[in-house]
């Protein structure tokens, strides 16, 4: 009898067996989606570092902060990159005038611009001098005066309450729209935009 019970093994029913290959099936498939988001998003995180080195060299007096650029994971495990530099804000000469994905410029809009982030992309921009906080789209490229690292919209500018100063240490947590690839080297569409003059 304990023989018999030794080498009895239990059928899996077919509806259970089911069950377990579709699971087996869609943790294989969220992985390899995680894989296909976190790599793109390495790319671009090393596109953005190279850029940041080069302009930082050149900043001067204008170095409010050290800049850095990191891969890090939302509470959700969205790859985020993150990078602590330089805003300035756009003049309002821009106003109504083309952006490098086509768009008018709306200086009331919650926009930016950025010398390597996808067009797109969805960033939260800091000001590191008073904690305040905006959620800004990427939607130009710039800026194009050394020392500075993204240009925000005026609209963008007073959430930050920067206007006054128009430059602000920032610390931006962007995160890259599915799909996307590194962009090329001189991918700069618009003019030199002047940020508002700088009273420090």
């Amino acid at each position: 009898m304990k023989n018999f019970m030794k080498n009895y093994s239990y059928p899996i029913p077919p509806g259970l067996l089911f069950i377990l290959l579709a699971l087996s099936a869609c943790a294989r498939s969220y992985g390899d989606d995680a894989i296909k988001v976190t790599q793109p998003t390495e790319k671009v995180a090393e596109t953005v570092k190279q850029k940041a080195q080069a302009t930082e060299k050149r900043e001067g007096s204008q170095d409010l902060v050290k800049d850095e650029v990191s891969v890090k994971k939302s509470v959700e495990g969205t790859p985020i990159i993150e990078q602590t530099g330089e805003a300035s804000s756009y003049g309002r000469g821009f106003h109504g005038k083309a952006t490098a994905n086509g768009e008018k410029f709306d200086k009331n809009n919650l926009t930016a611009a950025h010398p390597t982030l996808p067009m797109g992309t969805k960033a939260t921009v800091t000001n590191l001098d008073n904690g305040k906080s905006v959620d800004v789209t990427i939607n130009d490229r710039g800026p194009y005066v050394k020392g500075r690292d993204i240009d925000v919209s005026e609209g963008a500018a007073k959430e930050l309450d920067m206007t006054k100063s128009g430059i602000a240490p920032v610390k931006i947590e962007a995160e890259i729209p599915a799909g996307e690839k590194p962009p090329s080297k001189g991918n700069a569409s618009t003019p030199q935009k002047k940020p508002v003059k700088n009273n420090r």
